[in-house]
């Protein structure tokens, strides 16, 4: 099998985990992740699943496979501060959360993530203008779709 073959495998196994059929979902990306274990994306995608099934320790791990292959990939920076969230480590929610912000600055989840993060530690002031943004930016992104949904 290839890397194309891996990413097909991936496409499934992210068709699955839509559907919330996570074991089928888990098995195509365990499979592509045998094939290219070198894909920060497909171990971003198994620590989206573990996330989604309550593993956030198990996500974690993923998001530092991916990010170890690419310490730029903005969505495990993001998947990362969220597992932190979930495990109540917010000081690394916070840190991992503001490198996703600004790796990827219209990434919603990592405005909230840093904003829920920094409500935890008391900081409320500035989880605000985090949360203002996360607003902000799921504003745009509402609008776009509702434009290309009429066509402009």
């Amino acid at each position: 099998m290839t890397v194309k073959e891996a990413v097909e495998l991936l496409r499934k196994g992210f068709s699955y985990a839509k559907m919330t059929k996570y074991k089928e979902a888990l098995a195509y990306y365990n499979k592509a992740l045998s094939l290219d274990p070198n894909n920060p994306e497909a171990w971003y995608l198994r620590a989206s699943l573990m996330i989604d099934t309550g593993r956030s320790k198990e996500a974690l791990l993923d998001c530092e496979k991916a990010l170890a292959l690419d310490q730029n990939y903005a969505p495990a920076w993001s998947k990362k501060g969220l597992a932190y969230y979930n495990l109540e480590q917010f000081e690394e929610g916070l840190y991992a959360s503001t490198r996703a912000a600004s790796l990827n600055g219209n990434d919603v989840n990592a405005w909230y993530i840093k904003g829920v993060c920094l409500d935890e530690l008391g900081r409320s002031d500035e989880a605000q203008e985090a949360y203002g943004k996360s607003l902000e930016l799921e504003i745009i992104l509402d609008i776009e779709s509702e434009k290309k949904k009429v066509g402009r």
